[in-house]
């Protein structure tokens, strides 16, 4: 709790008993990932076999000679799912909608080394939206700029045969290279079907789960309607009876510790909160929809000690409201397949550069053109890594 004087009185639990110490500052640091989210289904209360959440999965032994069932496709639900179906005598993944998927590799590389500044860099409201409010602006730019459109799109379609689509063709066997474009061609529908764009939404990093479906060792299935007994019932009448099922349904953000409104309260940067200022900070509670939390996070722990040692300073608190305001717009316009959930989705490059104008190490392009080219193109192009800041 905070005192008067702004300091704030922490109860700590430990063994030896409870005792109280007051601080001149805290930082929160326990994330978005600590309390496990379950969805309430009709008839649930009924089910006799096991549920779990994906938090409490531990490993193969927990599902070899079963028959499972895996609830949604985000990154806990992908990686589990492709490890289920490799392990467990039948597999089903219930999903509600389609998802935004690509690979972990790509010609044998991270796929973390294309999230450069160039590829972060396309003027969003052009290129990476269909929110109808960017209709004018796109159309004034298609006519404005028509013959760099046809080289753009010529240069994506390359690009897109060169390191998406001719790397399934270089498998040794036949069968593999069938698996691999059946694995693409079910990955652009589970796109299709997520009602968004690839950059309007969070992604899944891992199509291995997808390669699952492919090969059949992985059943799609619609979203559940309701649990009876044994049986899982799900929305177009198909029922199965599993004897696991694994709820990868996310997390709650929750902070038993503290004041609700203190912890609900939308936060400068997803920071600080206007209306206390820099003696409490969050850390670490974004996420951005392709990228690491460790970067932001790291951005957002050095920001705050900065604060607490007096080297900079809060802006005001109509300044801190209008960014709020800004990146809660910005959230809405840009994330709009997922319809306002999500609340503390970010995206990485432009967020972790407004951490760095805060903090005073965001990269200035007066000082990146006094550097060799081969410094700036690895600056632009390179993996957008937190040694830039």
């Amino acid at each position: 709790t905070q005192n008067p004087a702004g300091d704030w009185t922490v109860r700590i639990t430990t063994a030896s008993g409870p005792r109280e110490e007051v601080f001149d500052a805290v930082a929160v640091c326990s994330g978005l990932h600590q309390h496990p989210h379950l969805p309430q289904i009709p008839g649930q209360e009924t089910y006799t076999g096991t549920a779990l959440h994906g938090a409490q999965y531990r490993g193969p032994a927990q599902v070899a000679g079963k028959r499972v069932l895996v609830v949604g496709a985000g990154e806990s639900g992908a990686d589990i799912s492709a490890e289920v179906a490799a392990n467990a005598t039948e597999t089903l993944m219930s999903l509600r909608r389609g998802v935004a998927v690509q690979s972990r590799v790509q010609l044998g590389k991270p796929k973390d080394l294309q999230t450069s500044r160039l590829m972060n860099s396309t003027a969003h409201w052009v290129f990476q939206t269909r929110n109808p409010a960017d209709n004018h602006k796109r159309s004034v730019y298609r006519w404005t700029f028509l013959p760099f459109l046809f080289v753009d799109k010529a240069l994506a379609k390359t690009s897109q045969f060169v390191f998406d689509f001719l790397p399934l063709l270089l498998a040794p066997t036949l069968a593999e290279i069938r698996t691999n474009l059946r694995t693409r061609k079910l990955s652009l529908q589970l796109l299709r079907e997520s009602g968004g764009t690839f950059t309007e939404q969070f992604g899944t990093k891992n199509d291995e789960f997808v390669r699952a479906i492919a090969t059949g060792r992985c059943r799609r299935v619609p979203a559940i309607a309701r649990f009876d007994g044994s049986r899982v019932v799900f929305v177009d009448g198909s029922v199965f009876e599993p004897d696991l099922v694994i709820f990868c349904t996310g997390f709650e953000t929750r902070m038993p510790f503290l004041d609700p409104q203190l912890a609900g309260a939308p936060r400068y940067l997803h920071a600080f909160n206007p209306d206390v200022g820099d003696r409490l900070g969050f850390i670490g509670f974004l996420r951005p929809a392709f990228g690491a939390i460790p970067p932001l996070a790291e951005l957002q722990a050095r920001w705050f000690a900065l604060l607490q040692s007096g080297v900079v300073k809060l802006p005001c608190r109509e300044e801190m409201q209008q960014s709020i305001d800004y990146w809660t717009h910005y959230r809405a316009h840009f994330f709009g397949a997922l319809k306002q959930t999500l609340p503390h989705l970010v995206e990485h490059t432009p967020f972790c550069d407004a951490l760095a104008e805060r903090i005073g190490c965001k990269p200035a392009w007066q000082d990146i053109r006094r550097e060799s080219r081969r410094f700036r193109y690895k600056f632009m192009a390179g993996p957008f890594v937190a040694a830039q800041y």
